[in-house]
């Protein structure tokens, strides 16, 4: 059997090439790779006490503290902003459904703190109400129109009647349906807005790798789930992780569960 012996010249020859490759790839690859805190948000209302629902007040508080701690609320079309400056804090901020509480507790905060958040819109109720625990008015598109010109807002899907599947979400449909009412979704947001969205977000946190790819079909890029978790913004954009924000964390669980990704 023939052996290799290594003299001392190669192994510097093989370490010298090592940092020679090192230094050429770019910065970007070789840093740690940046993990987001995407935040899920639904109602913020003092009528409902439920997992749905955050009070104003510490709503407020939460945005003051992400602003007073250097926190920039950014959106998933300024997705290229998050390798460029691996020093800033950065936060990704949904909601769910689409509440007229956003007009009354969250928009003004945004217009403060300058902050951008995803808004995604169950098509079926805008301008109507879901029962949950009582009835909740939902945003009409007139008031879909006033944020998404503020350019603070992205508008996103939450399917367009899929809720209606309360246990089974686009599970409990075949994959037609599935992709006949993103389409419809699609549509309507771009007769209502003028555009159609790249962001969808699962009703129940319910999906397969299926859905997935008939999604993708349809033109979506940034595809939310409610698993949790932090995104890898050199990872997959198709089952984006995000933190189920409530009424249970205080303050300070709320600080703890999002620098948690930084130890």
């Amino acid at each position: 059997m023939n052996e290799m012996y290594l003299t001392r010249r190669d192994l510097f020859k093989i370490g010298w090439a090592a940092i020679v490759l090192s230094l050429s790839l770019p910065k970007n690859l070789l840093a740690k790779a940046e993990k987001i805190p995407v935040l899920m948000y639904h109602d913020i209302s003092d009528q409902f006490k439920d997992e749905y629902t955050v009070s104003p007040p510490l709503f407020a508080a939460q945005m003051e503290w992400l602003y007073s701690n250097g926190y920039s609320a950014l959106s998933f079309s300024e997705m290229g902003q998050f390798t460029q400056d691996n020093d800033k804090k950065k936060v990704i901020i949904t909601f769910d459904d689409g509440y007229s509480s956003f007009m009354d507790y969250v928009f003004p905060l945004l217009q403060q703190y300058k902050f951008k958040a995803v808004l995604n819109i169950i098509g079926n109720y805008v301008g109507t109400y879901i029962t949950l625990g009582g009835n909740r008015p939902m945003l009409s598109w007139d008031e879909y129109r006033y944020v998404s010109k503020s350019g603070l807002v992205d508008l996103g899907c939450h399917t367009y009647n899929l809720h209606l599947y309360r246990h089974r979400g686009v599970l409990g449909v075949p994959d037609e349906v599935l992709r006949k009412d993103l389409l419809w979704f699609q549509e309507t947001l771009k007769h209502e807005i003028g555009k159609t969205t790249e962001i969808l977000a699962w009703p129940y946190g319910l999906y397969s790798q299926k859905s997935i790819k008939i999604a993708r079909g349809v033109g979506f890029k940034y595809i939310l789930t409610s698993n949790e978790g932090y995104l890898d913004v050199r990872g997959d954009f198709h089952e984006i992780p995000r933190l189920n924000i409530t009424d249970k964390l205080d303050l300070t669980s709320f600080r703890q569960y999002l620098q948690q990704n930084q130890k």
